[in-house]
């Protein structure tokens, strides 16, 4: 008779594999963090197919692309891009999740297992250059989106700024024919504690180059703006009322 497991449950680590976690637990904090922040108008009957039936679009539908460079956080250093949209659900306004891509695998793990934020590996990258401008590829050579923004006046440094996201949390099921293990709607709240914040003239673009990859779904119909946010960030455990499930 072969030997049984000595690993019991109450020495598992916080995240998998349980013997040595991939991410530890929150909080996660986010030192020397970059935004390049891009809102606009988009096309509402297009955005609403990729946004579940509790969830209303914000009138007009405005939405966000996002560009981030963590140089230090309690998940390493990486970059990411975010895709948003505003909406209203229960009567509380988040940025409905769309689409999200980071560098690493334990910023991709963590988002996708705690957040349910939908994050895929990408190539994304800040270039050297007068303006601050930001890429990303996927694959490398491909490129999905771009922004690009020249900080010209200093806003208000009034802080906290709370960033409050609404996520589809899916953990399909191992059996066939059978719903998903998880399918719930998650609120979570990412607090810019401190930093300053710059605005100024700026684009952002899609390319519609690939049809896997279809943040062109949320098209710019008429820019709103944007801002550079540069300072540090904390996400914490869930404290807002439990999720809900769909």
């Amino acid at each position: 008779m072969g030997l049984h497991g000595t690993l019991k449950k109450e020495q598992f680590g916080f995240s998998m594999p349980v013997h040595a976690p991939l991410y530890p637990s929150p909080p996660y904090e986010y030192r020397d963090a970059t935004l390049m922040i891009f809102k606009y108008v988009t096309d509402g009957g297009l955005a609403a197919r990729v946004v579940p039936e509790p969830v209303e679009l914000s009138d007009p539908p405005t939405a966000g692309l996002v560009f981030a460079s963590y140089l230090w956080s309690s998940l390493g250093p990486y970059n990411e891009v975010v895709l948003y949209q505003d909406a209203i659900y229960k009567g509380q306004l988040f940025q409905y999740a769309t689409h999200l891509y980071v560098t690493t695998d334990v910023a991709m793990a963590a988002g996708r297992e705690m957040g349910g934020y939908p994050k895929q590996i990408a190539r994304i990258k800040f270039l050297r250059g007068p303006n601050l401008t930001a890429v990303m590829e996927r694959p490398a050579g491909l490129r999905i989106c771009s922004g690009t923004m020249r900080p010209e006046q200093k806003g208000s440094d009034e802080f906290p700024i709370l960033l409050d996201y609404l996520t589809l949390r899916l953990i399909p099921s191992p059996q066939r024919e059978t719903p998903p293990t998880v399918a719930e709607l998650l609120p979570t709240r990412w607090s810019i504690t401190s930093g300053e914040v710059w605005t100024g003239r700026g684009s952002c673009l899609f390319t519609g180059a690939s049809e896997l990859d279809p943040l062109h779904m949320i098209p710019v119909i008429r820019p709103l703006g944007c801002k550079l946010i540069r300072g540090t960030i904390r996400v914490d455990f869930n404290d807002r009322p439990q999720s809900d499930p769909l």
